[in-house]
């Protein structure tokens, strides 16, 4: 009986084995449909070795071992009566076995799906070990279990093996209790063995010395043991606390490890109500946009320090020592900080971006390296749930509520939840890029969703340029609107003179009133001393061009200026900077430049996006004027220090992930964006539309628009003759004035910018004026100036 079963156990491992071996997924109908290469002991390999590689994962390759030795015992005949116990022992190993590969081998694979314990192991040690005994606790428990089924397993008698156990247990108690008196003895020596040795060197080296003398050396330095011990008491106590305060902080956790996990904390909605409405204008209603996602538990917190565990494992595997540190969570990232070892240099560690996001199975990753006013390296993550970010949720919270901005922007949260809100009167102007899909017109989207939400069509009026004809067009009906959506490149740069024609106006109108900026302008028509504080700040912030523009600005006594009651800022949205450039690169480039030096005073900024930001489109001219600029996922390396001047954009993961260069400082700042949906902008329009009615577009500047746009910029003057009426009374102003400008001739002949600007080109051609002079007017010749 017994060899037969010990033959059909050893057959049973045999054909086990090789169909293990011979096993590979394409051979499964479960996984594949186009099932290949059969399994050299069939279905009963193929089944066999999936199910066993599911549940056990690596232990499996202990089964045909364990199975051959229990044959050859039954062959032996000394299996006996023990033959269940085996079996229970046997279990026992492959079940402890699957635990510690769990724990120390957790990646999955296609042969491993469920990781190196397979289920069995991952639900032992995560999930009924870990959290009640931790993570040694649960490693010290397998190894025990395992060395003693194992024993059991391969000692015939257990009685003999305990017994085995209590002998080496006295033998070692004695050897321990031996050790422990002759160390005891010699503890003892020491002392007077040290305090012989230091007379002994205190005679040699002071051999001169008096008594009295040697007494106030000792004095002296138990004086400065003693000093030591006090400031090294104190700096514990300055750490203690600081660690106490940090722990005590709403939404940080510690970890079992020693990691802080600080959580994104949910946005505190403001008490009080938006604005509804601004003298006749309706601002539509938070309603319209959808709720935000209620923030839940919805990632474990053990999950933080298994991947902080691999974080630390891989880079112990390149021989980088670190310490873990803070785990900021962010809505769609997560921020680990690991601070190294003395000695580990932090470009090892932005070396090694690709290798931790291959041992961690992410996306990408970005490296911080440092990070910026911390003495660590920062690791960027992606959460495996990722949660959008709500414009709703911003607009309804105490940050958008208590900041104090002209232009506010919406742009999304930081990594650390905190929402990103920035001025654009601070910016001046945005320079956005990012490929297709990345997020670049979500943003845009959320930018003017936020500036809806704030101001009227008499604080803030739209100029948008659409050369795709398919991002903007809703927009058309918006009361905020100066012009349509233009959408004829070859239209652009006229759009482009007239708003520099704008604000040489306004320069004018600043310059009879006595003010400096628009703010101090508005404040002043409408009498508010509270706006005071506003225009100094602004005034503080001018640009050197625009304060020579300002300074040198002179006004005639018959200007005919008209002075408005109220001047509105207007923000000009360019969607798509590259099919412009295509057109007309070196008027589009010229006209932004101009805007981007001087329009702030006046009230006018710019917010440019382009999903192709090569040097061709972003010329270092444009690059140089436009300081605020933020970057979604871009192809490459070289795109992405196009727009930022450095590296990462690349690496990021896309819908709506960004890095952004805040105004004044270079230091990059990474979010999520602000999620505003097709659904909703439809519906904001609509209900400003119907609340405050169609759209009261500016039909002059639309002409001067139009007209410029269908004119050939190619003619030329004929040679003693002028193609234009106005400019034989042009050179009769010039004369009686001497100043030759081209506002100048646009008030005094009532004509506009673009007429205006084609006589002083004329004038210049023909040799009787000078070329331009920045913002002062042009030279006059001789024959002018008789």
């Amino acid at each position: 009986m017994r060899p037969g079963l010990a033959f059909i156990t050893a057959s049973g491992a045999i054909l086990y084995f090789f169909g293990i071996l011979d096993y590979a997924p394409n051979q499964n109908p479960i996984l594949t449909t186009n099932v290949q290469n059969t399994n050299l002991v069939g279905n009963f390999g193929v089944f066999s070795a999936y199910y066993s590689f599911y549940f056990l994962g690596i232990a499996v390759w202990l089964i045909p071992l364990l199975l051959i030795y229990l044959a050859f015992l039954m062959i032996a005949g000394k299996a006996g009566e023990a033959n269940w116990k085996r079996f229970i022992a046997l279990l026992s190993i492959l079940v402890t076995s699957s635990i510690l590969l769990d724990r120390f081998y957790p990646d999955r694979s296609a042969l491993y799906v469920l990781g190196g314990g397979g289920l069995v192991g991952d639900f032992l040690y995560n999930r009924v070990l870990y959290q009640p005994i931790g993570d040694f606790g649960a490693v010290f428990l397998s190894v025990t279990l395992l060395f003693i089924t194992s024993a059991f397993f391969f000692i015939l008698d257990f009685i003999k093996f305990r017994t085995r156990c209590i002998a080496s247990f006295r033998w070692l108690k004695v050897s321990l209790f031996r050790s422990g008196q002759i160390l005891q003895k010699c503890l003892r020596e020491i002392p007077n063995a040290f305090n012989n040795y230091r007379k002994e060197r205190m005679e040699q080296s002071f051999p001169k010395v008096t008594t009295i003398e040697k007494q106030e050396v000792l004095t002296l330095a138990n004086q400065a043991k003693k000093a030591i011990v006090k400031v090294e008491a104190i700096k514990n106590s300055q750490f203690e606390n600081e660690k106490k305060r940090v722990l005590e902080t709403p939404g940080v956790k510690k970890k079992n490890e020693g990691i802080i996990v600080i959580e994104e904390k949910p946005l505190e909605k403001a008490h009080f109500e938006l604005p509804k409405a601004s003298g006749d204008f309706i601002f539509p209603s938070l309603e319209i946009l959808t709720a935000p996602v209620a923030i839940t538990d919805w990632q474990r917190d053990e999950d933080f320090q298994l991947v902080a565990d691999k974080l630390k494992r891989t880079l112990a595997d390149f021989k980088l020592e670190v310490q873990l540190g803070e785990v900021h969570r962010g809505p769609v990232i997560t921020r680990y900080e690991v601070t190294p070892a003395p000695g580990v240099r932090v470009e090892k560690i932005a070396n090694l971006d690709k290798n931790i996001a291959m041992s961690l199975h992410a996306n990408g990753i970005r490296i911080l390296a440092p990070v910026p006013g911390k003495g660590c390296v920062g690791i960027e993550v992606p959460n495996a749930q990722p949660l959008p970010v709500s414009i709703r949720d911003i607009l309804e919270s105490k940050d958008w509520a208590r900041k104090e901005c002209e232009i506010p922007l919406a742009l999304g949260k930081e990594v650390s939840g905190r929402p990103l809100i920035v001025d654009l009167t601070r910016m001046p102007h945005l320079l956005i890029a990012g490929s297709t899909g990345s997020g670049k017109t979500v943003c845009i989207n959320s930018i003017i969703t936020s500036l809806l939400y704030h101001s009227s069509p008499d604080d803030l009026r739209f100029i948008m340029v659409d050369p795709k004809i398919v991002e903007m067009q809703v927009y058309n009906q918006l009361p905020h609107m100066l012009i349509p959506v233009v959408t004829e490149p070859k239209k652009v740069p006229a759009a482009l003179k007239w708003l520099l024609a704008e604000m040489e106006r306004r320069y004018q109108i600043f310059a009879k009133k006595g003010v400096r900026n628009i703010a101090g302008f508005n404040a002043k028509q409408a009498k508010q001393k509270e706006v005071e504080e506003r225009e100094r700040a602004m005034q503080a912030n001018m640009t050197p061009e625009e304060r020579t523009a300002l300074n040198n600005m002179e006004i005639a006594d018959d200007s005919p200026i008209e002075v408005p009651q109220k001047l509105p800022y207007i923000v000009c949205i360019i969607d798509e900077l590259a099919d412009l450039m295509m057109v007309a690169p070196a008027d589009i480039e010229t006209g932004i430049a101009r805007l981007a030096q001087l329009a702030r005073a006046a009230g006018i900024h710019l917010i440019i996006a382009t999903q192709r930001p090569s040097v061709n489109v972003i010329t270092g001219v444009i690059k140089a004027n436009l300081p605020s600029r933020i970057s979604f996922k871009v192809a490459s390396k070289v795109d992405s220090r196009t727009i930022l001047d450095a590296g990462g954009a690349d690496t990021l993961i896309g819908r709506g992930d960004m890095l952004m260069i805040p105004p004044g400082t270079s230091d990059l700042v990474r979010a999520q964006g602000a999620f505003v949906s097709d659904e909703e902008i439809t519906a904001i329009v609509s209900f400003l539309s119907d609340k405050n009615g169609e759209p009261r577009f500016a039909e002059s500047v639309q002409a001067e628009i139009d007209i410029a746009g269908e004119e050939d910029e190619s003619t030329t003057p004929l040679i003693g003759e002028y193609q234009d009426e106005m400019i034989p009374k042009a050179i009769e102003i010039i004369k009686t004035t001497k100043r030759a400008s081209t506002s100048m001739l646009q008030r005094k002949l009532k004509i506009g910018y673009n007429r205006a600007a084609r006589i002083m080109d004329i004038l210049e051609e023909e040799g009787l004026v000078g070329p331009e002079n920045g913002s002062s007017p042009r030279n006059l010749t001789n024959e002018l100036q008789e």
